[in-house]
Formats: C-alpha cells, structure tokens, sequence
C-alpha cells in the first residue's frame, strides 16, 4: 500500500542484511528510452506517453492508468514478464541468505509464488492519504485515485504471513520490524 511505510521496512531489513530487490526501481529500468518494454508501451498507448527526449512521461502514465483500471491492466501486462525475469535474475545471482522483494504489485505480477513468507505492510486509510500527499506533492484526489487501483488492508491480511499496521510512531514501527526480522530468522532456523 503506498504510503504504509514499505520503504521505512526495506531500510531496516537492509540495515540487518537482507538484500533488498527494488521492484520499483526495476519498473523504472526496464522503460528506459530504447528498452524494449518501452517500446511495447508506446505501442500500446502511442506515442503522446513519452517525453520530449523519448523518455517515459512517468507522470502522464500515472494520470492514465489511476484513472482508467482497463488501462493499468494493460500496462502491467505488458511490464510484469520484464520485471519477474528481472527479480529472478537478481535472486539468483545473490549471495545473501536472504531476500527481500520490495514489492508494491507482488500478487499482480505473480511473483508471490517464488516467497517463503509474505511480510506486508498497511496502514487506516486516512493516514495513508496524508502521507501520500505530503510525500509526493500531489492532491488528496490524486492520492485516493491511487489508494482506490491497490488491495485494501482485508486483502493484505488474508494473503500475507506477517502483518505490519503501520498508523503508530516511526519508533513503534521500527520496534515491529525488528521483531519481524528475528521471527524470520528463527522460523528459518528451526526450518519453519
């Protein structure tokens, strides 16, 4: 869930040594100008999507696909094979005991097969609002608009292992991820 505090998580986890895989930053790679899942976007949706330098136009595509569901179906379709081959790739070629993917569309991209445990993280509605808003400048509309195209916290609950509610102070948060760090070591330990 944007806004629930995913990266204030995958920071702590780094700090502990997880490797980290950063899904969204490997959306970001794979629409570079000239890759070729940009080149099938484009195709998809024309050419009015890109920049003046032939670059995504990041923005307009978050305009378009949180407001017209059909449309963000069409470029996740199109983005997911790039970013699961991606996140499996840098699996796979890691030397650390374990990873986390950073993940926001995990269960969209079918990439919630390849886990051991799902650790999520949500937070109430009207927290989340605000921390969209102020963190990426954008109005209340906006980030309802972006809230309403993911999963609420029910469905969260129901797929995930580990729970995280993140409405509480920046320390209660770090204290539940630092439980959930030595719970996941334990369980692995012991073979859970």
């Amino acid at each position: 869930m944007s806004g629930a505090g995913k990266s204030t998580a995958c920071r702590l986890f780094r700090e502990a040594g997880f490797n980290i895989i950063d899904c969204d930053l490997i959306c970001r790679e794979i629409v570079e100008k000239g890759k070729p899942c940009l080149k099938e976007i484009v195709s998809e949706f024309g050419s009015e999507i890109l920049t003046a330098d032939g670059g995504l136009n990041r923005s307009l595509m978050g305009k378009i696909i949180f407001s017209d569901p059909d449309k963000r179906i069409k470029l996740n379709g199109i983005m997911y094979p790039y970013v699961s081959y991606s996140v499996i790739n840098k699996i796979v070629f890691s030397d650390s005991e374990y990873t986390v993917l950073d993940a926001p569309t995990l269960f969209e991209s079918g990439l919630e097969g390849i886990c051991e445990k799902i650790v999520s993280v949500t937070a109430d509605k009207e927290i989340l609002i605000k921390r969209i808003t102020t963190r990426d400048g954008i109005t209340e509309e906006e980030a309802k608009n972006r809230l309403n195209s993911q999963h609420g916290a029910d469905f969260f609950s129901e797929k995930s292992d580990i729970l995280l509610v993140n409405n509480g102070s920046d320390e209660d948060f770090t204290r539940e991820i630092t439980k959930t760090i030595c719970r996941i070591r334990k369980e692995n330990e012991s073979g859970i």
